[in-house]
């Protein structure tokens, strides 16, 4: 979860730059100042990889953190520019900077690419065969859920309630329509849509008590009601998958477009450096340089 949340959290940043007019049903929350829209967070997860989609997925509270950092981070932004932070001249002086630095990256990138047949095959073969520990895949399982979630600020009544209605609801899943009772109760919005089903997740990303009843279950068992952090989770698996290797087919434009970023870095590295080999230095210049840095 740590490792997600510095992605997202690096992610969020793009998103705060206002966006001008939305319908008022697209808004998720909002301050006086700000807003975060389904635009904004489809935007975020799209640019996810698929091992952190899945791990939203599986999270609810993962996801409502998310919203409220993007929330906070665009609040900041706008109450910053309303008192003119941006027109400070350091500001000023980091934007310029930062225009510089993506008007040369884009440059390089440009003159840099390889040619429109690099990887080969034979190349994205190669690589496959020497990286299979970057394409193994962890046991998954096949689960479905109904949710109930419980605030961490629940008073004792609260959580009461909850328990029992997740307790009520494993009793009426075991001899009733699974699926049904999902679609009516589960407040995990993203998998309730579809009878609870959560698809195939690597065991490597469920909460500890998850797994750890999951495990014990054969496919078609319920289990008691789970609590965690968040909530009760009702847990039924419908199958496994066993840990294994994913096949070229399915990693080869991965592979390809790994091998061509690597490859124009490298051309990139090489550019600059017949740029400048062959100026000469002034090392008087640079001590004095060096000094006065001190």
């Amino acid at each position: 979860m740590k490792k997600l949340a510095s992605v997202v959290s690096g992610l969020v940043l793009i998103l705060i730059q206002p966006v001008a007019g939305h319908a008022q049903g697209d808004v998720i929350a909002s301050t006086a100042q700000a807003s975060v829209t389904q635009t904004d967070i489809d935007t975020l997860i799209k640019s996810l990889n698929a091992d952190s989609r899945t791990r939203l997925a599986a999270d609810p509270a993962a996801l409502d953190q998310i919203v409220r950092l993007t929330l906070a981070q665009k609040t900041a932004l706008a109450e910053a520019k309303s008192k003119g932070w941006d027109k400070q001249p350091q500001v000023q002086a980091a934007i310029d900077q930062a225009q510089r630095d993506i008007v040369m990256r884009s440059y390089l990138g440009s003159i840099s690419a390889p040619p429109a047949g690099y990887p080969s095959d034979d190349e994205i073969q190669a690589a496959y065969d020497q990286n299979h520990n970057a394409f193994a895949t962890p046991r998954a399982l096949h689960l479905a859920q109904i949710y109930i979630a419980v605030p961490a600020s629940a008073d004792a009544a609260t959580f009461e309630k909850a328990r029992k209605q997740a307790d009520d609801l494993a009793s009426q899943a075991r001899s009733g329509d699974f699926a049904a009772l999902a679609k009516a109760n589960s407040q995990d919005q993203g998998s309730a849509a579809n009878g609870g089903d959560m698809g195939y997740v690597p065991e490597t990303v469920l909460l500890p008590a998850i797994r750890q009843a999951a495990d014990a279950l054969k496919p078609g068992q319920i289990s008691a009601p789970l609590r965690t952090p968040t909530g009760f989770h009702v847990v039924k698996l419908i199958d496994t998958r066993a840990a294994g290797l994913r096949p070229l087919a399915d990693v080869k434009e991965q592979i390809r477009a790994t091998l061509r970023e690597q490859r124009t870095q490298q051309n990139a590295q090489a550019y600059l450096a017949k740029l400048s080999a062959a100026a000469p230095i002034n090392e008087d210049a640079l001590k004095k340089a060096l000094a006065a840095a001190q």
